[in-house]
């Protein structure tokens, strides 16, 4: 249980026998940054149980829209600067921010990507996990930025590798 003062959001995964939802206890140093994060990715339910935010609605204005985003995002891994999170978990963060900022420059694409990856949310999730003292965080996000380099080495080597050998039998 947390010690002090709790905060209660009305959003939660915790669903009891009857369906219905309950309360989530927020951690009052990190209850802005679970607001932010649930304005921009999951404050609004679509029939069916699929949420989504205003992140959305934002990329729709191409560049400013990405750009806006990705400021209000920022400060989610500003608040983790402050409550000394790992850097790791940080360039994690980072990662994710960058992620949806680059495939939401993709016009309207982009939009449904930032729509279904909810960076803000992934990383309020971080950020929570290291406020509650979860030891075995730094492990997956090592394990997240290493796949996330291959692919990232791949999908540059590839095509330059593919180019290359195009020129030759030519």
């Amino acid at each position: 249980m947390l010690s002090g003062v709790r905060a209660i959001t009305p959003y939660s995964r915790a669903v009891d026998p009857s369906g219905a939802l309950q309360p989530e206890v927020v951690d009052p140093r990190i209850a802005d940054v679970e607001a932010l994060a649930r304005w921009l990715d999951y404050a609004f339910v679509l029939p069916g149980g699929f949420r989504y935010g205003l992140g959305g609605f934002l990329d729709l204005i191409p560049g400013f829209g990405d750009l806006v985003d990705a400021a209000l995002s920022l400060y989610i891994i500003l608040r983790a600067i402050q409550l000394g999170v790992p850097r790791v978990t940080l360039t994690r963060m980072v990662v994710n921010v960058g992620i949806e900022t680059a495939a939401g420059a993709i016009p309207f694409l982009g939009a449904v990507f930032d729509t279904v990856f909810k960076a803000n949310r992934r990383n309020y999730e971080l950020l929570r996990a290291h406020v509650t003292g979860a030891r075995r965080q730094a492990a997956k996000d090592w394990g997240f930025l290493i796949v996330t380099a291959l692919l990232l080495v791949i999908s540059v080597a590839l095509p330059v590798f593919l180019i290359v050998e195009l020129v030759k039998h030519l």
